[in-house]
């Protein structure tokens, strides 16, 4: 069994309007990649035999994709953030076209040979140019825990004079040009690799200093907490003082940990409201109640819940359940035949 599974070739599919009819190639766009996030394009794109297509490849628990297609704005929201649960990072460089962001980490425009880091849990707006971008989505518990920051990363440019951003730049292109040779056997040695020149690019992204070494000596204290946290979830007794008092850190050092989230508490709410999202868009759940899901992640009510997580999604639990961000594309209907199986893959890619 073990040698038919490493023999077997990795999957792949192949999403593209190019071939449809002029007025409807957008809107089907638009509502496929809502998945990762919104797009929005001048009239005149949209009108003018717009074109966009997406090769893409699942190796593991890792996905590949090369996105082609012309100029438009991209938003991920609050909203679509809820709707998916997509906690993962993408690690993108662009073949061609420009990208711009206003609010980036590391300079307002990628440089050619650049990498380009998203965090898909947070927000973020974008402007690029006509495109070919290729993009490698790794799921978070992967690469976590060998990042300094792992929550300071949305929208960071990586700059080609180090190093390791032309190392991973370079790697992303290979693995491009070689995905459709690869074998599943050859996965796990390829995701631990990707994983680790990815963190490594990323903890040296600032360079050496007094205060980032520093930095460093607390990163395990912090992954420590963290996993305590995500274990805990379940438990409505999970504060500040519980957490303090069961990893043996006085309540100040452990608000210093977690000043950049908010506060401790913050951390916990929002860490809770992450775990119902996907627990309501998981099939295996579908039959549980939106109180039994409330109690699962450790709210005392599901009052306390819906309020909750109304404030951080601007959404309520039954709108993420009923599956919003689908109904636009599935009122199109398919009678293209579309490969939308990237989509699929993008909702359930996990470690």
């Amino acid at each position: 069994m073990a040698s038919e599974l490493s023999s077997e070739r990795t999957s792949s599919s192949f999403f593209t309007v190019n071939n449809l009819p002029h007025h409807e190639r957008y809107d089907i766009w638009r509502g496929s990649i809502d998945v990762l996030c919104g797009v929005e394009a001048e009239k005149t794109i949209r009108d003018n035999n717009f074109k966009a297509e997406i090769e893409s490849h699942l190796l593991g628990s890792l996905m590949l994709m090369e996105v082609t297609s012309l100029a438009q704005q991209w938003r991920r929201t609050p909203q679509q953030i809820a709707r998916n649960d997509m906690d993962h990072y993408c690690v993108s460089i662009f073949k061609e076209g420009d990208l711009i962001c206003e609010h980036s980490k590391g300079g307002n425009q990628l440089k050619k040979g650049g990498v380009v880091v998203f965090d898909l849990t947070q927000e973020f707006a974008t402007k690029t140019s006509d495109l070919k971008v290729t993009t490698l989505i790794i799921p978070r518990p992967l690469i976590e825990d060998l990042v300094n920051h792992p929550d300071d990363h949305n929208m960071r440019f990586l700059d080609p004079k180090y190093p390791m951003t032309r190392i991973v730049h370079d790697n992303l292109l290979s693995l491009q040009r070689n995905m459709p040779n690869l074998y599943l056997g050859q996965a796990a040695t390829i995701e631990k690799t990707l994983a680790m020149l990815v963190a490594n690019c990323l903890n040296t992204a600032k360079g050496e200093t007094s205060t980032t070494i520093h930095q460093r000596q607390n990163v395990m204290n912090m992954v420590k907490m963290r996993r305590y946290i995500r274990e805990q979830l379940a438990s409505p007794d999970l504060t500040p003082r519980k957490v303090a008092r069961d990893l043996g850190v006085s309540r100040s050092k452990l608000y210093d940990y977690f000043a950049s989230y908010g506060g401790v508490y913050q951390y916990i709410r929002n860490m809770r409201l992450r775990r119902a999202v996907s627990l309501l868009t998981d099939p295996m759940h579908k039959h549980s109640s939106i109180y039994d899901i409330s109690l699962e992640c450790g709210f005392s009510s599901d009052a306390s819940f819906i309020r909750a997580f109304k404030e951080r999604y601007e959404l309520t639990p039954g709108d993420v359940r009923n599956g919003l961000s689908k109904q636009e594309h599935a009122s199109l209907g398919d009678p293209y035949q579309i490969d939308t199986r990237y989509e699929d893959w993008l909702q359930n890619l996990m470690v």
